[in-house]
């Protein structure tokens, strides 16, 4: 299997210099969550994703954002090169490039899922055992939405169970549903300066320099207010064909784990399932 059969072809890039502004009117426009940016000659420069924009809403220049070691492969290279580049920088694409390093395609780990994992039958007989994940962070009901987003990128994930009181799955949160009630304000900051010693006793107070930042606000509500309550489930033996058709049903890219009467026992994401591909 080559990149070429699964990767999106001639992807909306970004050409720096950009704003902030700009690309976030791009992200609504094609409700995407990342972009190639490129030089003026076309090059490519790396990747803009909707989440760092968002979480620095005080930087302006969109090339302070960029992150710059980005995977990339050939479009006639194997798709194993493409999923352990992935695995190994813990990144959920790699950009297609030819020759000139100008991006042709990209190929996310949702199109490995949707277009390979999904579809492959042979796939019934192997299980998600080996794959999903243990230990897994959680929030309480009422845990405060930015307390949330805190745990989310703490636990470097996309989505997070939620449990009440008694420790029992009762939602899911990602980190769309918690950005999407957040708001970015201008508010004034102060900060002290500090005197020399032989000028402290001109000074007949403490002086302070206020500033002006932008700040990414959420309301302060509890997380299960915002969570999903209508959960897809996963089960320790399910194949990874099974989960894989679900994850492409519900539009999600992880699923809990349960086992029993709904003990949660973990959590599967598209990362974990395309590990599959190195192993067969």
């Amino acid at each position: 299997m080559r990149v070429k059969t699964l990767m999106t072809k001639d992807p909306v890039v970004i050409q720096l210099p950009a704003t902030r502004d700009y690309a976030l009117e791009l992200f609504k426009k094609h409700n995407v969550r990342s972009f190639p940016v490129v030089n003026k000659e076309g090059k490519l420069v790396g990747i803009i994703s909707v989440k760092n924009v968002l979480i620095h809403p005080d930087e302006d220049q969109l090339a302070m954002l960029v992150r710059r070691d980005v995977p990339t492969v050939k479009a006639n290279d194997d798709l194993k090169k493409a999923v352990r580049k992935m695995l190994e920088t813990d990144y959920r694409r790699v950009v297609v490039v030819d020759d000139e390093d100008r991006p042709i395609g990209i190929l996310t780990v949702g199109d490995i899922v949707r277009r390979y994992l999904a579809k492959n039958e042979k796939l019934k007989d192997i299980t998600i055992e080996p794959y999903y994940q243990r230990n897994v962070g959680v929030v309480w009901r009422g845990t405060p939405l930015k307390a949330a987003l805190k745990a989310l990128l703490l636990c470097n994930a996309m989505a997070i169970p939620v449990i009440d009181d008694d420790g029992n799955l009762i939602g899911m949160v990602d980190e769309t549903d918690l950005l999407k009630d957040g708001e970015v304000v201008r508010v004034m900051k102060q900060t002290a300066l500090a005197a020399s010693s032989e000028e402290d006793w001109i000074l007949e107070s403490n002086p302070t320099l206020l500033f002006e930042k932008a700040e990414l606000q959420l309301p302060k509500k509890p997380v299960e207010e915002i969570m999903n309550p209508n959960l897809v489930v996963a089960t320790p033996h399910m194949s990874v064909y099974e989960v894989a058709q679900k994850m492409v049903q519900h539009h999600i890219e992880q699923l809990p784990v349960i086992k029993g009467e709904g003990e949660l026992v973990g959590i599967v994401r598209d990362m974990d399932i395309i590990k599959v591909i190195l192993n067969k």
